[in-house]
């Protein structure tokens, strides 16, 4: 009897890694080609309509790749926008190109969106500011999750002596202005520099993360404009320690989720994590901070360099917030620019990631850290990072990355075509981390790839790049 249940705990387990580490298959589509200047920046779905490719030339002018919804190429288009571009979405059923323009003959900046569809190419002005003196309006949007909502916040020049003042406008997804408000932000002193975050939930309810800088200390506020119209603002601090960073997402009830690190004052060095909830009148549910374990650390440093220069991490910070079916997941990241002494070679450090579990209370679960050992010293960084999303077919936490510094093992091991490979991460809900090769990545294509993991698409169906070493093509692929 006893051996019986030792086979079926082991049968049991077995079963489980197995499911842990089921490769994904990835059906690419042909080659494009693309010149060195043009930037992939994008992938939109319109469902079953099809999909847009968004490259960026410069400032005033985008590319747009059409393709069917099974990922054959259509056509390119070249848009020029005679202004700075600074957003291209969708919105509705339509493409959207968000840009500024000044208006040097009213001394006014203008906001105006290009509509495309299959039937109509539009263009409209949604806001305009007039400057002040030589500093000028800054304008930020947003677009609600399904599309429907979008929100443009419109940042009033900087004025000597003044408060930071902004403009909150919200439009349907025809672009009809919904409603619109001036508020003064009476805390903060006017910057020429203003770092503010605009989300907008799919009810139309507006949430603003604003970091402001007082000499050498950063101060956090969180602004909600509800359906209501009345704004809230305040300010988020943690119990004991400064924030160090943050990310944020919004998670299924339309609260505002963050998420980040925390140090002591005047250290750069990450000690622990946060996680705090808003709803959209800007009443905090949840705020919870959670020291780094003994064992976080060691993954990374050594106990000898801990006792001496203290305790914390140099070199992590938050890479995002993802919402999941039991609760919420923090990722930090480890990043690190050296530079030779000797040769001047630059290199771009990644050692790998920490990974946070939570229940939808704030609860902490459990945490992983994971090595990567990424060393990239001739591309910028540009095949380092990571893609990672929530696989709620499999229930876990899945995460893809180039093993960037290291030759190629084998083919036997990553497959042909391969030129960096690429290693798959499957977290499991109980914190169970299983790490393997991904094999035949790029057998059925015709060039030698990389994994490009800066730019993809997880909303519905998960969309990815690769491209060869020399970025003059991409392949868009679908995970299955």
């Amino acid at each position: 009897m006893k051996y019986k249940f030792i086979l079926i705990i082991s049968i049991f387990i077995t079963f489980i890694s197995n499911q842990l580490a089921q490769e994904y298959k990835v059906d690419w589509s042909s080659p494009v080609n693309h010149t060195e200047e043009e930037t992939l920046t994008d992938i939109i779905s319109f469902d079953d309509k099809g999909i847009v490719v968004v490259l960026n030339k410069d400032k005033s002018t985008v590319r747009i790749d059409y393709y069917k919804s099974d990922k054959t190429f259509l056509e390119t288009k070249n848009i020029n926008l005679n202004g700075n571009v600074l957003k291209v979405s969708r919105v509705g059923e339509s493409l959207s190109i968000f840009y500024s323009r000044y208006d040097g003959h009213h001394k006014k900046n203008k906001l105006f969106v290009r509509t495309i569809t299959k039937e109509e190419t539009k263009e409209q002005l949604l806001e305009e500011s007039s400057v002040l003196k030589n500093y000028h309006n800054n304008f930020k949007i947003s677009i609600s999750p399904n599309y429907k909502k979008v929100f443009v916040l419109t940042e009033k020049p900087y004025k000597e002596r003044g408060k930071e003042g902004i403009v909150l406008s919200v439009f349907d997804e025809l672009l009809n202005k919904e409603r619109s408000q001036f508020y003064l932000m009476s805390q903060i002193d006017s910057k020429k520099r203003k770092v503010n975050v605009p989300m907008i939930n799919n009810n139309g309810e507006v949430y603003i993360i604003k970091r402001d800088k007082q000499k050498t200390k950063s101060h956090y506020y969180i602004l909600t404009y509800p359906t209501s119209n009345q704004v809230n603002f305040k300010e988020f601090k943690l119990s004991y320690k400064p924030i160090l960073d943050l990310e944020y997402s919004l998670d299924n009830d339309k609260n505002l989720i963050l998420g980040g690190t925390f140090s002591s004052p005047n250290s750069r060095k990450a000690e622990g994590v946060f996680i705090a909830k808003f709803n959209a009148n800007g009443n905090q549910i949840e705020r919870k901070e959670y020291g780094f374990r003994l064992e976080t650390m060691l993954e990374f440093t050594t106990k000898k360099v801990l006792k001496k220069e203290g305790l914390g991490l140099l070199n992590f910070k938050t890479k995002e917030v993802i919402i999941q079916k039991e609760g919420f997941s923090l990722i930090l990241e480890h990043r690190e620019k050296i530079t030779n002494p000797k040769s001047n070679v630059k290199t771009e450090k990644r050692d790998g990631i920490i990974v946070y579990s939570f229940n939808f209370s704030g609860d902490y679960n459990w945490d992983r850290s994971i090595r990567f050992n990424q060393r990239d010293e001739t591309e910028k960084g540009y095949w380092n990072s990571f893609i990672c999303f929530n696989d709620t077919a499999r229930n876990q936490l899945s995460i893809a990355y180039n093993e960037v510094g290291f030759e190629k093992k084998k083919e036997v091991e990553f497959g042909l075509n391969t030129i960096i490979g690429t290693k798959q991460i499957a977290i499991s809900k109980q914190g169970n981390v299983t790490i393997k090769a991904v094999t035949n990545l790029f057998t059925k294509t015709s060039l030698a790839l990389v994994l490009s993991p800066k730019v993809y698409s997880d909303k519905k169906r998960l969309f990815i790049i690769s491209e060869p070493l020399d970025k003059s093509s991409y392949l868009l692929g679908e995970v299955k």
